[in-house]
């Protein structure tokens, strides 16, 4: 594969991802900075060239390539065109449970790219990882756009992201923009 060199950075700032502000996130905890990596996706030149340097990350054999959600399914949907392989995508039932629908199947045995926008818990990759796992697939690792965790997800797997970028996070109790009465938002929060 030609190397594919992509300033992904530049591209989030220019395409308005890094939201200032006060956030709750899905942990619970709060943060002054929201990444929205998937704005770019409504961009297909963008999203290509985004695409193209996340499947440059493996240099595996993949049969499939999963998003742990619909809306990430057109990056995965970009990310399996260049890989020229097939793209399917997860969706939470009412009980919050990780299923395939829409007649997307795992065969037993198939390698699988999971990819996603933002890595933060890695829960939903993990949930992902387990379904995968649930249909006989092998998982051969996570691209992400944007790895902002700060730590451990847990992975059995590598976890390639095209930007790391942790962010700064606070327990409510501690937070310093709520001291400073900065009004709380939830905008974004998956």
């Amino acid at each position: 594969m030609q190397k594919n060199h992509v300033d992904i950075l530049s591209i989030l700032e220019e395409h308005g991802a890094f939201i200032h502000g006060h956030f709750r996130l899905t942990s619970g905890r709060h943060s002054g900075l929201y990444i929205q990596a998937g704005s770019v996706m409504g961009h297909p030149h963008i999203a290509q060239k985004v695409a193209a340097a996340m499947a440059e990350k493996f240099n595996k054999t993949v049969d499939a390539v999963l998003a742990p959600s619909a809306e990430t399914a057109v990056i995965a949907q970009e990310v399996a065109r260049e890989r020229g392989v097939r793209s399917m995508f997860a969706e939470k039932t009412a009980a919050g449970i990780l299923v395939l629908k829409r007649n997307f199947i795992i065969k037993p045995g198939e390698r699988v790219l999971i990819v996603d926008d933002v890595a933060v818990s890695g829960k939903k990759i993990l949930q992902a990882a387990a379904l995968v796992r649930q249909y006989g697939g092998k998982v051969i690792g996570v691209a992400v756009i944007v790895d902002r965790s700060s730590g451990d997800l847990g992975l059995t797997v590598p976890l390639r992201p095209l930007l790391s970028y942790p962010l700064k996070e606070y327990e409510e109790h501690e937070c310093p923009l709520c001291e400073s009465k900065i009004p709380l938002t939830d905008k974004g929060v998956q």
